[in-house]
């Protein structure tokens, strides 16, 4: 998983630059959520995705889309 972050398109400027709610963004959010042990606060400030409730709020509502 670490080696997601250091692609050379997933530096600091890039996930900055892509907005809180990108789909990769969220693809990596999850994957994180689900095979490590790093707090949705951790995951929100390395992924610049806001807080650590936003990044709860957007995984609770893409797992309900996805229960339909």
């Amino acid at each position: 998983m670490q080696g997601e972050l250091k692609r050379p398109h997933w530096g600091e400027k890039e996930r900055a630059g892509r907005r809180k709610g990108d789909k990769a963004k969220m693809e990596v959010a999850e994957r994180l959520r689900r095979e490590t042990t790093m707090t949705l606060a951790w995951i929100a400030s390395r992924l610049r995705m806001g807080t650590a409730a936003r990044v709860a709020h957007l995984i609770y509502w893409k797992d309900r889309k996805g229960a339909n």
